[in-house]
């Protein structure tokens, strides 16, 4: 199996940050559930710019004719029927001509980049969930994932699991490792969480058809909410979406290859909010991807890498619905090098914002040691927030 299949048919992972030590006196308690497409989700197919003149110009065959009307011109995919729930429920924001302050196209720099949160490609060991989560004196974490996410990294006591079919450990085996380390505190954490799982899953065996379906995004959303929403369970998880955006060929437009990936994106935030039932109302998720997609399309119906995208935030702590952006148009003069989508909006601001909602973290704070970022005014009352 070369490198490309193992990616696609390790399809997702889920991460799950546990409950915090202590918060800061502006925590919302919120959750926070953030969603990693991996391989450059399309902002002009999952948003379309609908009142764009130029839109339909610029892609005769892959443009989205959609009446999931939004604001400021603006729809929805016609797939993303349960996000149009969220944003007549005032629970659905969108920030549009968004990306990262990188323009070098390449799916390995970029995703480095969108976990870190650093602008330069390897330059950082951990990442920005991570580094909040250390700056807000949050507990460790698990990631259901293989292996742990970098956005995650910096918190020492995180570790990490993935849904399987095994044979369980017999108990005796389990119980001997918790009394082998149960005097070293780096170790009993780890002997403690093996013997809960061990636990859980003699409990509830995990045939094939059954890991199928708890590795799927759909199991993994309902999995993450089934712990986030408990009132001493975790604040903050991670479901990982690996490359199916990458849509260079047969991109499609109300149906295609994007669109799939987008009816599933679907899937997961409606699953996962009907997982958290009340608690949705304090929930925060977040969409997350490297970059965005060329602005015409190519010869063979699909788009290249780009730079600028959207990104969406669903959850009972938006408050307020709408699209926020800086919009400069399609017409080439305006398009990035004269054929990308701009990020004319730092999406690490959109981040910041995020971080500065649930962990309740000072600005300052969150530029200075966190995420460095350019501020737009363009996102001024995102997530309430001046």
């Amino acid at each position: 199996m070369d490198r490309r299949q193992f990616m696609q048919t390790t399809s997702a992972g889920m991460a799950l940050a546990a409950a915090p030590r202590a918060w800061s006196s502006q925590d919302t308690n919120g959750r926070l559930m953030i969603v990693l497409l991996r391989g450059g989700m399309d902002g002009l197919c999952a948003a379309p710019p609908i009142d764009d003149a130029d839109y339909l110009r610029t892609r005769p065959s892959t443009a989205v004719r959609s009446d999931l009307a939004l604001d400021n011109g603006f729809a929805l995919h016609p797939t993303l029927t349960g996000l149009h729930d969220f944003w007549r429920a005032n629970q659905l924001a969108v920030v549009h001509s968004t990306g990262f302050k990188y323009t070098g196209r390449s799916h390995f720099e970029g995703q480095d980049i969108m976990q870190s949160g650093v602008a330069k490609p390897y330059a950082s060991a951990s990442g920005w969930v991570g580094r909040a989560m250390t700056a807000a004196n949050t507990a460790g974490g698990v990631s259901i994932s293989i292996p742990m996410p970098l956005i995650l990294r910096g918190n020492s006591n995180a570790t990490t699991q993935f849904p399987n079919w095994m044979p369980t450990l017999r108990e005796g085996t389990a119980r001997s490792l918790q009394q082998l380390w149960g005097g070293d505190e780096s170790l009993q954490p780890f002997a403690d969480s093996i013997a809960r799982d061990n636990l859980a899953r003699r409990q509830g065996p995990m045939n094939k058809e059954r890991f199928m379906n708890a590795r799927s995004l759909e199991g993994l959303a309902k999995l993450a909410s089934a712990q986030m929403r408990r009132d001493d369970g975790p604040r903050v998880g991670l479901i990982d979406v690996r490359n199916g955006f990458d849509t260079h060929a047969g991109q499609g437009a109300e149906q295609g290859a994007h669109a799939q990936r987008l009816k599933d994106l679907n899937r997961l935030v409606t699953a996962f909010a009907q997982g958290m039932g009340e608690k949705w109302q304090e929930s925060l998720l977040v969409t997350v991807t490297e970059f965005g997609r060329t602005a015409a399309e190519n010869g063979t119906n699909g788009t290249d890498h780009g730079v600028g995208s959207c990104c969406f935030l669903a959850g009972g702590l938006v408050g307020q619905s709408k699209v926020y952006a800086d919009w400069r148009g399609l017409k080439k003069a305006q398009l990035f090098e004269e054929r990308d989508l701009p990020a004319t909006i730092d999406v690490a601001a959109v981040y910041a914002k995020v971080l500065e909602r649930v962990f309740g973290l000072a600005p300052a704070t969150i530029k200075g040691s966190i995420m460095a970022h350019d501020s737009s005014p363009h996102l001024r009352g995102l997530l309430g927030l001046a």
